[in-house]
């Protein structure tokens, strides 16, 4: 996503900072009135605030850089990276220290345990499960990081085809899908849509790095919930507790040769494919 970037906004009575991405995406915004963030996803709440942070009053300092994770060299193999690696990587760099703390109180942001944490926990419980696959056939990747400094969880290719497994970890949440759209408690998220678009980039590169057309699955994986409920399921995503993933994919019917798989497999573990 590349550095963020911040603008002062004064109209109608309000006295705002607008955080954009490198594309001029909306990340959110710090109402100073209210001294409360707000951000469009969840996990860019400690990336916006230590964009913010020079902007702030009072004796917070500034935040320490935010580095994206460099991208492995051209050749690099993936099959040993572990899951939520990445992610891992990220929370390490942006564990709040003393004045982090402080920013984040005034913010409103609880610092007990991150959304990058948290999601790397998740990461490594799903992948425990499609570990176990490999004894069944079936090839796993993890943690593949991509261009954008994004990265898929998971990669999987074995004799029901190749799924890329976006995990969600929402402890204690009641989540709801219906169609294209998501709710965690109540509140809706782009989920399904990223799922897909993941999914859908996958599917281009491995089919032109493998010079064959290559069917990629989007599957959203969800753990740690109270509840989850598939009122209506998607038509090309994939929706699981991350602890039925294993059955979910054992009991796919056949639609890759184990010829198939292997060739596929070759070129996924390049780490250079994924940096196109």
């Amino acid at each position: 996503m590349g550095e963020l970037t911040v603008k002062e906004w004064k109209r109608y009575g309000k006295d705002r900072l607008y955080i954009t991405d490198s594309t001029g995406g909306n990340v959110g915004y710090y109402d100073r009135q209210t001294s409360k963030l707000h951000v469009e996803d969840p996990d860019m709440q400690y990336r916006a605030l230590a964009a913010l942070t020079p902007f702030l009053s009072g004796d917070i300092r500034a935040l320490a850089h935010v580095v994206e994770s460099a991208p492995p060299a051209s050749g690099t193999d993936l099959t040993n990276n572990i899951a939520g690696g990445a992610v891992s990587e990220r929370a390490a760099e942006l564990s709040p220290g003393r004045f982090q703390r402080i920013a984040a109180k005034l913010l409103g942001i609880r610092t007990e345990a991150t959304s990058w944490e948290v999601g790397a926990a998740g990461e490594r419980r799903v992948g425990d499960r499609l570990d176990r696959l490999k004894g069944h056939g079936w090839s796993v990747l993890h943690s593949i990081p991509l261009k954008s400094g994004a990265d898929i969880d998971h990669l999987i290719i074995g004799p029901g085809g190749v799924f890329t497994i976006n995990t969600k970890h929402h402890p204690g949440a009641r989540v709801t899908a219906k169609g294209d759209f998501v709710r965690v408690n109540g509140q809706l998220n782009h989920y399904i849509r990223n799922s897909r678009h993941e999914a859908s980039a996958a599917a281009r590169r491995l089919t032109s790095a493998c010079r064959m057309p290559v069917g990629v699955t989007g599957v959203l994986a969800f753990v740690g919930v109270q509840s989850l409920s598939v009122k209506e399921p998607p038509v090309d995503v994939l929706i699981a507790p991350g602890e039925r993933l294993e059955r979910l994919f054992l009991t796919a019917p056949q639609t890759l040769s184990p010829d198939m798989q292997q060739r596929i497999y070759a070129v996924a573990r390049r780490g250079e494919i994924w940096l196109s």
